[in-house]
């Protein structure tokens, strides 16, 4: 029973860890979806193993109110999400990654642009952030203090706040898409379960052509409602786009920490990911796949 209980503890204890030290925290938290879907699918599970859960997700409203919320929508939901869909036989990556996350984003949604007190409170603090490290770099006369783009941030540092707040729906979609689509693919990996390559089918991209029409709109929050589509957009053909990439690695035999040091790098460099996201996108309309072991052209799924 021990052991059974120390899946879901540690990632409730994880997603709490952003709490105090988000730098740490939000790493963690990747791997919060993955340990509740272990538990999920552990044998030893019963009630009160559950209940057990349950009571540790409610302590985290000493923490913050929101925290249990935001656990659920992100964490279980996601998790519960690909529980029961390999449950029933289903193993296209590409539809609990991109569907589980709209719980997080409709709710993210309906609290900051129906509720004008809530996002000027997400505002205020999202400011006070930004002024706090705009201080500090000028203060360590880092040399990206006379960057223009950052002295046009520090010159209307309430304009760039409210814009991250209004972009927070898809921010959050894109966190909990990485969680599900990491829970999902490691977990078919302990289980040794073959995965097909992530594929959106080829309609989604007018979803992305529609958020970039939207952002033309003169209108604020159409225009960000346009913004996040494409954020989320983007996310998911960055998933596919490093389907092609991870392809050629295996496909030369690169090594496993060349390969690993490899998407660290892009990780630490966001223009490398939107290139990752561009070379998704293109798959669409180009094979990027190749040839095939047995000769035969890739073709892609609809």
């Amino acid at each position: 029973m021990t052991q059974v209980i120390l899946f879901p503890i540690t990632s409730v204890l994880l997603y709490g860890l952003m709490a105090y030290m988000p730098q740490f925290g939000i790493v963690g938290a990747v791997f919060s979806p993955l340990l509740l879907l272990l538990y999920l699918n552990h044998e030893k599970r019963s009630k009160y193993s559950d209940l057990m859960l349950v009571s540790a997700v409610g302590l985290m409203a000493g923490i913050s109110y929101m925290l249990p919320l935001i656990y659920i929508a992100t964490v279980a939901f996601c998790a519960l999400f690909i529980f029961m869909y390999m449950k029933k036989g289903h193993l296209e990556i590409w539809l609990p990654v991109s569907a589980a996350p709209l719980l997080i984003f409709t709710g993210m949604a309906i609290m900051i642009y129906g509720l004008p007190e809530y996002r000027k409170e997400l505002t205020d603090f999202a400011e006070k952030g930004m002024l706090n490290f705009i201080n500090a770099v000028k203060e360590s006369k880092n040399p990206m203090a006379d960057d223009p783009y950052f002295l046009a941030v520090a010159n209307q540092s309430r304009m760039a706040a409210e814009s991250m707040v209004l972009a927070f729906p898809a921010i959050n979609y894109a966190f909990a898409a990485l969680c599900t689509h990491i829970a999902m693919s490691l977990y078919s990996k302990l289980k040794k379960i073959e995965l097909p390559k992530f594929r959106l089918p080829d309609n989604l991209v007018w979803l992305l052509i529609l958020g970039f029409a939207l952002v033309f709109v003169n209108q604020k929050y159409i225009k960000h409602g346009g913004l996040n589509l494409i954020i989320m957009m983007l996310t998911l053909y960055a998933f596919q786009g490093f389907d092609v990439v991870n392809h050629w690695f295996t496909r030369f035999k690169f090594p496993s920490f060349l390969k690993a040091l490899i998407f660290v790098f892009i990780f630490a460099e966001p223009p490398f990911i939107i290139f990752i996201a561009l070379l998704g996108l293109f798959s669409v309309w180009f094979n990027l796949y190749g040839r095939q072991e047995n000769n035969k052209e890739q073709t892609p799924s609809d």
